[in-house]
């Protein structure tokens, strides 16, 4: 019944901890951005003011965009730790009930 698939819970809390990282690298971003005071009004007026405007908002744009791109991540690894702890109940519970091949260890 083997068709070649198989969930390595230690991969998956591996890879959970990988995006843990990135994630935590994604989101702070914004905090470093906000620190130099970047995406806030430059304080211009006359002709540079639409141009000041238009980078601001996208930094702005930007930012948020990373802020989101972090909470995916750090969302899909909880998954990925999840699953892995998902299997590994799962093993054990398969392992009680075989008999002959005891409880999990």
């Amino acid at each position: 019944m083997n068709a070649g698939f198989s969930a390595d819970p230690h991969a998956l809390e591996a890879g959970s901890s990988r995006l843990a990282q990135h994630a935590e690298q994604y989101q702070a971003v914004p905090r470093q951005l906000a620190t130099l005071g970047l995406g806030e009004s430059w304080g211009a007026d006359g002709l540079i003011a639409p141009f000041a405007l238009a980078v601001a908002q996208c930094v702005q744009a930007g930012v948020r965009a990373l802020s989101v791109h972090g909470a995916v991540l750090d969302d899909t690894g909880r998954g990925l730790g999840d699953t892995a702890a998902t299997l590994r109940d799962a093993d054990a519970t398969a392992r009680g009930a075989v008999p002959g091949h005891g409880a999990a260890t």
